[in-house]
């Protein structure tokens, strides 16, 4: 609840009101003009970032006990992205406000059925050409510094932490020489490369129309598109709507239905081959997807993960490989 809690302070600042003050969240934000919402979360996520490096600096530079010192560079090495959504019940506004390649889809109901997908957020990588000529504008005359589409090694162009693209020269080259030999990155410049001012989109919702909201980290989105999972989701609100399906029956989505996706039941025991091939499997398949669960987030799960695969699904959950979670985190 750390970064919440950081949004809900400088929404109060904003609003006027002292943090402690008891009033309602829908009276903070109606207090704060949008500019000032925006605002709001766009310090928070700034102030956060700056109190990770701060704490790693002072560890660095200053006289404090080793299991501290570690513990605030460690917090700060490590990196992360993050996703924030708030919705104000009284103007039916969601905002959506993205740091990194996690990944915010609204699902809309189409007039004459289906699914509309609306994406509420850009993955901010080095394959995002609008994020590749902010830092060309920011780091002028490195050429070299985005390749592949990754920045100086790294997958995302804005992140929390991740103190090796952040920090200076100076600051890692002592943090090396003073704390174990600490890597760092030989190429730095003009530090720092990576922000963690957030990218904020603002949606009207139509709670009428069910609209639904997906928030994924990039391992699920590795997995399924964006309208694949916003159709999942269709066909798990079709099945447990009981004027559909009854409850209670697993199934699997038959996909070469003329009319519509149609269900029939699960047979896990055929859904396992001899000598079947693992390795740049696709995991997401949609032959294999299924609606066996009561919860959607664990119906997308399990879909991103091998759906009605058994052997897959349950291979990738009970497996504690490394290089396994990291393909799904």
């Amino acid at each position: 609840m750390i970064l919440p809690d950081y949004v809900g302070r400088e929404l109060r600042l904003k609003a006027g009101l002292a943090w402690n003050a008891t009033v309602q969240d829908k009276e903070v934000l109606a207090a704060c003009s949008p500019g000032e919402i925006d605002r709001a979360i766009r310090d928070a996520f700034l102030r956060l970032d700056n109190d990770i490096l701060k704490a790693a600096s002072e560890a660095i530079t200053g006289s404090i006990p080793l299991q501290r010192a570690m513990h605030a560079i460690e917090i700060a090495e490590s990196g992360s992205c993050a996703l924030l959504a708030m919705y104000d019940v009284t103007s039916q506004l969601l905002r959506v406000a993205c740091v990194g390649d996690s990944r915010a889809v609204l699902g809309r109901r189409k007039m004459k059925g289906g699914w509309d997908t609306i994406p509420l957020s850009v993955d901010q990588t080095g394959h995002n050409e609008q994020e590749v000529a902010r830092l060309q504008v920011e780091h002028p005359g490195e050429a070299d510094m985005v390749k592949n589409g990754r920045l100086l090694g790294l997958a995302v162009t804005r992140a929390f932490g991740d103190l090796r693209w952040k920090l200076s020269h100076e600051l890692q080259s002592l943090a090396r020489h003073r704390f174990f030999g600490l890597p760092f990155l030989p190429s730095l410049m003009t530090p720092p490369y990576l922000t963690a001012e957030p990218v904020i989109t603002t949606t009207k919702i139509n709670p009428e129309n069910n609209d639904f909201l997906i928030l994924a980290s990039d391992g699920f989105w590795d997995n399924l598109t964006s309208e694949q999972a916003v159709e999942l989701v269709g066909h798990w609100l079709a099945k447990n709507n009981p004027e559909h399906i009854p409850k209670g029956v697993q199934f699997f989505i038959d996909l070469e239905s003329d009319e519509g996706a149609r269900f029939f039941p699960v047979n896990p025991t055929d859904r396992v081959a001899k000598g079947k091939v693992y390795t740049n499997m696709k995991y997401g398949d949609e032959k294999n997807w299924v609606v066996v669960d009561e919860n959607a987030a664990s119906h997308l799960a399990r879909n991103a993960m091998g759906g009605g695969d058994e052997d897959l699904f349950t291979g990738l959950v009970g497996w504690g490989s490394h290089q396994t979670l990291r393909r799904m985190r």
